[in-house]
């Protein structure tokens, strides 16, 4: 069971990379210098490589500075996880024993990894509305790795962005590379990450409406390359205020079947 959410865990840098282009079709709300800080709450679920089920939910903290050409942002979650089984079926948790079956359920609360961001600003064209981003992000394993929330290792990548608005539409393109620290027992190949998104501003930025895919080359040799779909939306309440849902469908066994979540970000 250990080595199966372990194999869960690297799908959070994937979450992560979403969130910080999230960053990048937001940043009319970073224009300002200062600090910033968010709180969301997200659930995902999903059944990896097993016949185990798996929900997690997870409560997530983070502060940000934004500077002229840069920002730069640390997040952690408090993680609740919970995995059911039984007899090489499916059981959501919460689900009592049917006749003839067994069924286990495993309930587990902690802190999660440390995650850092750096995204700079290295080029723009306002005549053309073209920018490029340079983002660095680190995974810090506080996380215990005893308790499933984490592999207990480090991980680390980088990526370049390139953003082009279209009037009220903007597109973006990421392409990076990935490297995830190996707990006991796996060897996960590093891999190049890229994504495409589009996104839609409405009422002078007021509401903004994002899609994006990505996804990453093969991690384990034996399983399909892991792809994510992806949906966000932002309503800006006031210049101190935005709030925010994202929705994502996993793509392969190494993915979760979905995660949803909710939050807010406000200007110190």
């Amino acid at each position: 069971m250990k080595s199966i959410i372990h194999k869960m865990n690297f799908r959070k840098p994937a979450l992560a990379g979403f969130l910080l282009l999230t960053f990048l079709f937001t940043a009319n709300a970073y224009s300002q210098t200062g600090w910033y800080i968010s709180s969301s709450a997200q659930v995902s679920g999903g059944q990896f490589l097993s016949d185990s089920y798996t929900r997690v939910f997870s409560i997530y903290g983070s502060i940000r500075y934004q500077g002229d050409d840069f920002g730069i942002t640390a997040s952690i979650p408090i993680v609740n996880s919970n995995v059911s089984q039984s007899n090489g079926m499916m059981i959501p948790a919460g689900s009592s024993n049917t006749t003839g079956s067994t069924t286990q359920n495993n309930m587990n609360f902690g802190i999660g990894d440390l995650y850092g961001y750096f995204d700079y600003n290295i080029y723009s064209d306002f005549k053309n509305d073209i920018e490029v981003y340079l983002n660095a992000q680190v995974k810090i394993p506080t996380a215990s790795s005893m308790m499933n929330y984490g592999t207990g290792k480090l991980d680390y990548g980088g990526s370049i962005s390139i953003r082009k608005s279209f009037g009220s539409f903007l597109g973006v393109v990421d392409l990076g590379y990935l490297d995830i620290g190996d707990p006991v027992g796996i060897t996960y190949k590093n891999p190049f990450t890229y994504g495409i998104g589009i996104g839609k501003f409405f009422n002078y930025g007021e509401y903004s409406l994002l899609f994006y895919y990505s996804g990453y080359t093969k991690i384990l040799d034996d399983y399909n390359a892991p792809h994510q779909i992806s949906i966000g939306v932002n309503y800006c309440v006031s210049e101190y205020l935005i709030l925010s849902y994202i929705g994502s469908a996993g793509l392969g066994n190494l993915m979760p079947d979905y995660t949803t979540s909710i939050g807010a970000r406000f200007k110190l």
